[in-house]
């Protein structure tokens, strides 16, 4: 089952796409089906998180996971949208003025995103100073020397760019951002892919001040693909959701975290089952290799019990190959070749059904039936929600608290995304994004006597003073962080 595409068509029967900005790439994106209890009113959510209904929010996340997934010409409907590096791109005049050599993408990995925007120091940072090193493979910086897609002077500082349908994550996985329609518009009508345009609503320094929110239906969604081998198995770590956080980091790359793994595979039906599978090329940590890791007498999975996709390595972008290059190598030690895979292991999805937000996050497991996080998941007959997303688990957070009477948000979040991101288990997805402001730093989101990873806290909290609130989308800050200098200057010009 397809997950991504290269570049998105236009599709038949799609509904036309009303009023906006055109754009060629995505022209006729797919609306959420009916009958996945979508949309809910804001007044209906917020009686839900009054009411502290933490079955009703699942199960209004589970129906959401279902419907975006739903198929329309062997698509999932999400993958009609629009990419982040669509939705930034400057405008077309403006890139003819910058000529064809001069980069117009992000380069900046979102691992080091992450770094940019939460504190490494303190009693209870929000991002850890030790975690593991990707540099760019000798093998993909002999293929892209010389290209756009490689960005830096030395091998200490290069990196590779995103590309237009896939984001350089800095790790193994391989993202994405995704908008649906009226997000993407906002963006565009509102020239929010400019530095310019934040800068202009920043409020004095003693102020706090938040730019005007996206608007009603609005839905964003990061995903988060792992490269598997043709042919062969491929190590995929699981989270087992250890009780134990011992204030370091945490991500997939450390099996003492990590202490299984499944062998995925695109020939389930083979007969010879390996007796351990290996992952983690080329990474260090605290100046040693981190790896390889080897998992003894896997449990074996196909690719079919993913959301995958096969990638056409000849209609790629050469950038978007750059990304797969060095992910297969960091997974299992050669380049992307034709005929492998790339399979969804996890999913942040927001949508604009409360002013709030609402955050839900899915990731893959084997024991997708059994764990604490497959609760309140809907009976939905398959033949309204076909395909693999019941082997998924998924946690969620709408702003109710921790318990009654509780100042903090509960424990939420993906294992794949933010313990990756360097974040600690103790974190929660909305305390995070209502961090997201402009300009974008690290000290002022964890300074002493702010609040904590969990702390309930308003959007006025003296951490943002001097800040735009970006409406809990990080990926504005963060797009208008590695903006072309070059592109911006042109751009204002127009």
């Amino acid at each position: 089952m397809t997950i991504f595409a290269v570049a998105c068509t236009t599709k038949q029967g799609s509904a036309p796409r009303p009023g906006g900005v055109a754009n060629a790439v995505c022209p006729t994106p797919q609306n959420m089906p009916t009958g996945f209890d979508y949309p809910q009113p804001a007044a209906t959510v917020e009686g839900w998180v009054t009411s502290a209904d933490v079955a009703r929010t699942r199960q209004h996340g589970w129906n959401l996971w279902a419907g975006l997934n739903s198929i329309v010409d062997g698509k999932p409907i999400w993958q009609s949208w629009c990419t982040e590096t669509q939705a930034f791109a400057p405008d077309p005049s403006v890139t003819a003025k910058l000529g064809k050599t001069e980069p117009v993408v992000a380069t900046v990995p979102m691992r080091k995103f992450k770094l940019n925007n939460g504190s490494t120091s303190g009693a209870d940072p929000i991002n850890f100073p030790v975690s593991p090193i990707y540099a760019v493979p000798q093998p993909v910086i002999d293929r892209y020397k010389g290209t756009a897609c490689l960005q830096g002077s030395t091998p200490a500082d290069y990196s590779l760019s995103n590309g237009p349908t896939l984001q350089n994550n800095g790790d193994v996985m391989v993202a994405g951002v995704i908008y649906n329609q009226p997000a993407y518009d906002w963006i565009r009508n509102n020239k929010l892919y400019l530095q310019s345009t934040l800068n202009g609503m920043v409020p004095p320094p003693t102020q706090t001040k938040q730019m005007p929110a996206m608007p009603d239906g609005s839905i964003v969604l990061k995903p988060m693909m792992w490269p598997v081998a043709a042919g062969g198995f491929t190590a995929l770590p699981i989270w087992d959701d250890p009780a134990s956080d011992d204030g370091a980091y945490a991500g997939f790359e450390i099996q003492k975290k990590w202490p299984r793994a499944v062998a995925v595979t695109t020939t389930p039906a083979a007969q010879v089952i390996p007796s351990s599978v290996t992952f983690l090329h080329g990474v260090t940590m605290n100046g040693q290799p981190l790896g390889p890791n080897t998992y003894a007498k896997p449990r074996v999975v196909g690719v079919d019990r993913f959301y995958n996709y096969k990638p056409d390595l000849s209609t790629m972008a050469q950038c978007d190959r750059a990304i797969l290059d060095a992910s297969a190598y960091y997974a299992y030690g050669r380049m992307f070749q034709q005929g492998d895979y790339l399979v969804l292991v996890a999913m942040h999805i927001m949508t604009k059904e409360q002013p709030a937000w609402t955050f839900q996050s899915v990731w893959w497991d084997d024991s997708s039936s059994t764990s604490p996080y497959a609760a309140d998941r809907p009976n939905l007959p398959p033949s309204q929600a076909p395909g693999p997303w019941r082997n998924y688990l998924m946690a969620a957070t709408y702003g109710i608290p921790a318990g009654p009477g509780s100042n903090q948000w509960p424990v939420a979040f993906n294992p794949y995304i933010e313990l990756a991101a360097d974040h600690p288990i103790k974190t929660n997805c909305m305390n995070c994004h209502h961090r997201a402001a402009w300009p974008a730093s690290s000290t002022e989101y964890q300074a002493p006597g702010g609040p904590s990873a969990l702390d309930i806290f308003a959007l006025n909290n003296a951490v943002l003073n001097g800040k735009i609130g970006v409406d809990a989308l990080w990926s504005i800050s963060d797009r208008a962080l590695a903006s072309n200098q070059r592109m911006e200057a042109v751009a204002t010009r127009k």
